[in-house]
């Protein structure tokens, strides 16, 4: 029950969906094979393996005439039938290189009801051993005369199932003969120091109760030499440990034969037989990654994805990079002319803190008035925006407030910033989209869709899906571990790297400019208060903006139309404790914002500006969004090895 058993345990998951009765039920079935498998150890447990070579079949219910003392395995009509015998013929031999071959020629003798329901049977064969493929093929499938019989194929999770029927019934007896090929069906186990042929013969998944099942391993001349005399067979249930008699005889070319004498099975049961050979006698698949074309394929292709990656990333850095602005950031004290929020916001790549630093701007240029409602309870404050005059205001900012307050605007007018206000939301995001535009048309920005751009996002996906194709085909063989795996991230990140280098439409001289001078005031929001006042106070500052003396009530009319820009990088906090500061020194609070109880509070002031602008931006993205162990030792079990399957009726 170690690790060993990986290919019997894999079928019994796999195959236990039988029950329901042909090919397109055995997929969607799948998953209860678990509880088909736990009821086959259990009955495993409670049989002698007196009873499991001599003894009568246990019953099952049935709905079909005993034959031979054995009952059918249910009462599902497909599966009620039996068989009469089964015998599988195996011939183990090598190929060139050393690896292990295996031909199967099994015979079934099946006993279909006298009258018109079955057409036949679904044989289940296992494509892996340990987990690799076995290079399964089907030769051939007759009648007991050598008579082809119509069948079809179908390949589900790792099982070859083949649907042995044709459009006509079938009654009574019936022969089916099954020929097929394989390699790497021997693996070395160091439990036992040996290399093992351990494999099932009818399968733990077979529906139908047996009565006189046999097998046969030939083993060619050249490497009975090899054989080492462990040998084992198991009988009964998945999990059974009960034993059974091997064989061996030696044929006149020097092949030995390992044969079981015929035992009845009922349903479920299985024989598994295990003949050891020295180590080293047969030689291993290579699983390397090396060893697959198909994964290095993958390999050379995801190079290229990557190197597409590197070549978007260095177009990025030369042909798609923003002007380079200003050489040294210097501090400003005025906001920009002729530039409004919306568009300062695409410039610094702050669209989303936008339309809150836009609302503070109209108020703090007496356009609007900005009332806050204290909160009920333990709700949070609520906002409201009154109208007062559309002068100044640009294109753009005409459009804002007539978003706000609807047309045609009328002074007095007022607005409630709600917290879902899909409307607004949706006015806003055009507001936006026509600012990004206007970036371009403005002369801020170029287009960023170079030809290179396009070129490597093209190839790109080629060569991932590429890398794909050929990386699944190597985890399907079974090759390169967990290296395909590896690429297939490398390649997915490579295409999501070309995408988001590829295309950006870069700043020019004149967008290079205000971003840096929008950088010169978050150099001067960040200023010490005395610093701050010298540069106002100095030649430069006195003439931009008339202040040559300490006249505070100047300073909160600059400082005010800050605010805005302080918002819009994030900083409305420590900027709204300073003006705060200037309101409550010159005993004054702003005529632009009320909300204030009493006396002018500088930190419930800072705190509210900074509770308008996160209530904006919340309330805008609330709006937009969408509501292993060798068997020759003795420590084997039936089910534990390649090989067996199932069968079901159909």
């Amino acid at each position: 029950m170690r690790h060993r058993m990986l290919g019997g345990l894999l079928l019994a998951g796999l195959t236990g969906a039988f029950a329901l009765g042909g090919a397109a039920a055995v997929a969607e079935a799948a998953p209860g094979a678990a509880t088909v498998a736990s009821a086959a150890v259990a009955h495993a447990a409670s049989a002698s393996a007196a009873e499991a070579q001599a003894a009568p079949a246990k019953e099952a219910p049935a709905t079909s005439t005993p034959l031979g003392g054995v009952r059918a395995a249910d009462d599902d009509n497909l599966d009620d039938f039996t068989f009469n015998s089964f015998n599988g013929d195996y011939t183990i031999d090598r190929d060139a290189d050393g690896h292990s071959t295996l031909t199967t020629v099994e015979t079934f003798d099946a006993q279909f009801p006298d009258f018109d329901r079955n057409r036949g049977f679904i044989r289940a064969i296992p494509e892996k051993y340990h987990g690799h493929p076995t290079d399964l093929t089907l030769v051939s499938v007759t009648d007991g005369s050598g008579q082809t019989r119509p069948y079809s194929t179908d390949s589900d999770d790792g099982l070859l199932l083949v649907t042995l029927a044709g459009d006509d019934y079938v009654r009574g007896q019936q022969t089916y003969v099954l020929t097929f090929t394989q390699q790497y069906v021997t693996d070395y186990f160091a439990d036992t120091n040996d290399d093992e042929f351990y494999w099932d013969t009818i399968g733990t998944q077979t529906k139908q109760p047996t009565t006189a099942a046999t097998a046969s391993v030939h083993v060619a001349a050249d490497l009975a030499a090899s054989l080492n005399g462990s040998t084992a067979c198991y009988i009964g249930a998945e999990g059974s440990t009960n034993t059974c008699d091997l064989r061996a005889s030696t044929g006149a070319d020097g092949s030995t034969t390992f044969e079981t004498g015929p035992h009845r099975l009922a349903a479920l049961d299985n024989v598994s037989v295990v003949v050891g050979f020295a180590p080293g006698t047969f030689t291993p698949r290579n699983d390397s990654f090396w060893a697959s074309p198909a994964a290095i394929a993958s390999l050379v292709l995801t190079v290229i994805a990557v190197l597409l990656a590197v070549l978007a990333i260095v177009n990025r850095l030369t042909r798609l990079r923003d002007a380079p602005g200003r050489p040294t950031i210097i501090a400003e004290y005025t906001p920009p002319r002729g530039v409004n929020l919306l568009l300062a916001s695409v410039i610094t790549r702050h669209p989303q803190r936008g339309p809150a630093a836009a609302f503070v701007d109209l108020a703090v240029r007496r356009n609007i008035q900005i009332v806050e409602q204290p909160a009920e309870g333990r709700g949070s404050p609520s906002y409201w925006l009154r109208f007062v005059t559309a002068a100044g205001l640009d294109e753009t900012e005409l459009a804002l407030a007539k978003q706000l307050f609807g047309e045609p605007l009328v002074s007095g007018a007022w607005k409630q910033l709600e917290k879902r206000d899909t409307t607004l939301a949706t006015g806003i995001s055009g507001l936006m989209t026509s600012a990004r535009k206007a970036t371009a048309t403005e002369g801020y920005v170029r287009s960023g869709a170079t030809a290179v751009s396009w070129l490597c996002v093209v190839l790109v996906i080629l060569a991932a899906v590429a890398a794909f194709i050929t990386g699944g085909a190597a985890v399907g063989g079974a090759y390169g571990g967990g290296w395909p795996y590896l690429l297939f991230g490398l390649s997915a990140l490579s295409v999501v790297v070309t995408f988001f280098a590829g295309f950006r439409n870069p700043l020019t001289a004149k967008g290079a400019e205000l971003r840096d001078y929008i950088e010169g005031l978050k150099l001067y929001i960040r200023l010490a208060e005395k610093d701050r006042f010298e540069m106002l106070q100095s030649p430069e500052g006195a003439q931009k903006t008339q202040v040559s003396a300490p006249d505070r009530g100047q300073v909160v009319r600059i400082y005010e139309k800050l605010l805005p820009y302080a918002v819009l990088l994030d900083l409305e906090k420590e900027w709204s404790e300073v003006l705060g500061t200037y309101y409550e020194n010159l005993g004054t609070q702003p005529d632009w914002y009320g909300g204030n109880v009493g006396a002018f509070n500088a930190a419930y002031f800072a705190s509210s500006i900074g509770s308008l602008s996160s209530s904006v931006g919340s309330s805008l993205a609330s709006s937009t969004s969408s509501s292993s162990s060798g068997g020759s030792g003795g420590g084997g079990f039936s089910g534990g090895g390649g090989g067996g399957g199932g069968t079901s009726g159909v």
